[in-house]
């Protein structure tokens, strides 16, 4: 089949890199996948690859006015059309809406099926408005959890147009066999102990939670002098979390790393990954690819992320409670039995469940 893989951006979040994620197992199983954006630092990347991305600049978040509305429909229609593209996966609503329309001027009356991977909603109480999308979509939705689904049921959506896929992990990717040698390659690079113990985490500073994280270990510190703590990513607040650390006077225990985008390698020197977001979840990627490796989680009991923990693959908490998240990484320097536990149970989740060939099973099972 002929697909094409459509977002406004492909940035190097969990939409972008999931969607290069799908669009490599696709391949593999012998289907032509093309892509097309505005834009985004993934797409070097994503060429690197060997797929063609055809750029779209009308379809950027901040070009939507009429005028680059109509040239993005115009651009999409010659693309649909010198393609033969048969399935449209798009990664965001308003891409899936342009490329329909899109799909309805072509000259030659050709059947092509829409779909759409829901991985956010508008959640907050005075915008729930904009969800008004979603009722009469000409598209068959992939929700990545539970709760997306029943967000979009309550929006009026019908469960039978919706399939539940989850994220999933490239198990190539985090190749488990590799960690010993990733776990002191990294180390070494961060100038971190082999003996130490190391709390992670990896996303964008802002929403997830790296002043929590910085604040439990404090809690921590002066009790455990082989604790280190890793913060990964770049964002609006990382200056006032490295002052944070620093005030606080834990910044020689606590390293920064900035943008990075070897999670397969960083993950490999944690011993457990937080992920202790406020607001903006839905079921991120960033602690399955840690649970890949068989690390337990700590994440905020948020939208879909207690999902991944029903099997006791990771400890939830409190949004906010630094105290709380203190107190789970000290249960499990602790106790390593119950670290082992958590962290095979957490691997084995991604095998059977969370991993990138599953969830593309799903798919493709969808678009025929």
């Amino acid at each position: 089949m002929k697909i094409l893989q459509i977002r406004g951006a492909f940035e190097d979040n969990g939409p972008g890199s999931q969607t290069l994620t799908i669009s490599e197992e696709l391949r593999k199983r012998g289907h032509d996948v093309v892509l097309c954006c505005s834009g985004g630092m993934l797409v070097p990347k994503i060429k690197s690859k060997g797929f063609q991305v055809s750029i779209i600049p009308e379809l950027a978040i901040d070009k939507r006015n009429l005028f680059s509305v109509i040239k993005a429909i115009k651009a999409l229609r010659s693309f649909l059309k010198e393609n033969e593209v048969e399935i449209v996966h798009a990664h965001n609503a308003a891409t899936l809406y342009l490329a329909y329309i899109a799909s309805r001027f072509l000259s030659v009356k050709k059947k092509i099926k829409f779909f759409h991977s829901c991985r956010g909603v508008e959640l907050r109480e005075n915008y729930q408005w904009r969800n008004w999308i979603y009722k009469g979509y000409p598209a068959h939705l992939f929700a990545v959890c539970e709760f997306t689904q029943n967000i979009l049921m309550s929006f009026g959506v019908k469960k039978e147009q919706i399939t539940i896929t989850y994220n999933g992990v490239d198990l190539e990717r985090f190749d488990i066999s590799k960690i010993e040698e990733r776990r002191k390659t990294i180390r070494k690079e961060l100038n971190i102990p082999e003996d130490a113990f190391v709390v992670g985490i990896i996303g964008r500073m802002g929403v997830k939670g790296h002043d929590i994280l910085i604040k439990a270990f404090n809690l921590l510190y002066k009790k455990y002098d082989n604790l280190y703590t890793v913060l990964v990513g770049e964002g609006e607040t990382f200056e006032s979390n490295n002052k944070l650390a620093k005030d606080l006077g834990i910044i020689d225990r606590t390293i920064f790393t900035g943008f990075r985008t070897d999670a397969e390698m960083l993950n490999a020197g944690f011993d457990i990954f937080a992920l202790l977001s406020t607001e903006g979840e839905m079921f991120p990627n960033a602690i399955l690819e840690s649970m890949a490796y068989g690390h337990p989680f700590i994440a905020s009991r948020l939208s879909g992320i207690p999902e991944m923990a029903k099997n006791n693959e990771g400890f939830l908490v409190a949004i906010g409670n630094e105290q709380e998240v203190a107190e789970r990484i000290e249960e499990l320097i602790k106790d390593t039995d119950l670290r082992y536990k958590m962290g095979k149970q957490a691997r084995e989740s991604v095998i059977n469940v969370f991993n990138i060939v599953k969830v593309v099973d799903k798919i493709e099972n969808a678009y025929q």
